[in-house]
């Protein structure tokens, strides 16, 4: 059995976290936070401080768009921006980007004070999300299974269907009518290459995904291409040449780079406090982190690629030997699971899951203390992958 370990992924820098009504999605986002007031309402981009996530939502949701302005005025167009940056501090802005003076910052907070204080609860919410969320990656794992699985994805553009005026001034007016034909052509252009494309994954992940390793690395790569990660982690991974084995490193954030605080709005200040957690709550985050991730792409394996059966993946994180100054890989957790194994686990009860444990079940190389100080280990090879599964 040979193993490659040429294909990496690499999640490219500026991929983020959006958070909308519809849940988390990637999307890209500026440093810091900020709020522009314009006519079309009021926009928040809020990033979180140490995990490159940000997200865009309109604050004003339940207000109707401003459309009265005319062009060019202050009605018209986005007056105001508001910058929260890493330590919580909130900047009242000119378009231009420069500050406020102390006198307009003052008008402008009797004035909007209600609305600034509304984005500032929208950031501190988003960026205490972050630090609950982040060891949560299990809760999302799907089934394994041996039969493959296409899930269609629709055209969600609606046909362009012109109402009964834009028909009546389509028979007096041709360039009208020529205009309203070239809508309908790109739309039918459109969904038909995205009905194409839909066909080609149909084939790949139903028929190729069984037996052509190139179908399965793309699948596979499209899927862990799509997890909501916190960092941009780089993953390697080769498949045996059976198609039945799989051999994974991923590439884990240092500790420190870990968010570790938690933040509040002042009930009379325009800032935000934060508040560090303890080393030992950072720790067993990151602890919790590590196993949870290791998890969900044991998950993505199994329910994806129906012909692998046994898997190898290795955690490792960068760090500096202090004897010489050197970068280094160190390596802190490596585990080799078997389908049957993992299809065992009470799926419908992950919430209920320590991912701390679930490892232990299978054949792991570890060394860690409770509360998540990890010590370096020497993982395990595809060679000791390809005795373990008989091949």
């Amino acid at each position: 059995m040979a193993f490659r370990f040429q294909r990496r992924i690499k999640i490219a820098p500026g991929i983020r976290l959006n958070v909308s009504k519809g849940g988390v999605g990637l999307s890209a986002g500026p440093r810091g936070a900020s709020v522009s007031v314009g006519r079309r309402g009021l926009y928040g981009n809020v990033g979180v401080p140490g995990t490159g996530l940000s997200f865009r939502e309109k604050l004003n949701k339940g207000q109707k768009d401003n459309t009265t302005g005319s062009k060019g005025s202050r009605s018209g167009q986005a007056n105001l921006q508001i910058s929260i940056d890493d330590d919580g501090q909130v900047t009242l802005l000119h378009p231009s980007g420069e500050a406020l003076s102390t006198r307009e910052t003052t008008a402008v907070r009797k004035q909007a004070g209600g609305t600034i204080r509304t984005f500032m609860e929208e950031v501190c919410e988003r960026r205490n999300e972050v630090l609950r969320s982040i060891t949560t990656f299990h809760h999302r794992i799907p089934k394994p299974t041996k039969n493959p699985e296409y899930n269609p994805s629709l055209y969600k553009i609606s046909e362009p269907t012109p109402g009964l005026l834009a028909k009546l001034w389509a028979l007096v007016f041709p360039p009208f009518r020529r205009k309203l034909k070239e809508a309908h052509d790109d739309w039918r252009t459109d969904k038909a290459a995205h009905d194409q494309r839909e066909l080609e994954r149909k084939t790949l992940e139903e028929t190729l995904v069984l037996s052509d390793i190139d179908a399965m690395e793309r699948v596979l790569e499209t899927y862990l291409g799509d997890i909501e990660w916190p960092k941009e982690p780089a993953i390697d991974f080769d498949i045996g040449e059976n198609n039945t084995t799989l051999a994974l490193d991923i590439q884990f954030p240092d500790e420190d780079e870990m968010p570790d605080k938690e933040w509040s709005v002042p009930t009379t200040q325009y800032k935000l406090t934060p508040k560090k957690v303890s080393a030992t709550k950072k720790r067993q985050i990151y602890r919790d982190y590590i196993h949870s991730v290791m998890m969900r792409i044991a998950g993505e394996i199994f329910a994806h690629l129906p012909s692998v059966e046994h898997v190898l993946i290795s955690g490792y994180r960068e760090v500096i030997n202090s004897s010489n100054g050197h970068a280094e890989d160190q390596y802190i957790i490596s585990v080799i699971m078997h389908r049957d194994e993992w299809a065992s686990m009470d799926f419908a009860r992950l919430r209920q899951i320590d991912p701390t444990e679930v490892f232990t079940g299978h054949t792991l190389a570890r060394s860690m203390t409770k509360t998540g100080v990890f010590k370096r280990i020497s993982p395990f090879s595809p060679s000791d992958l390809e005795e373990r599964s008989g091949a």
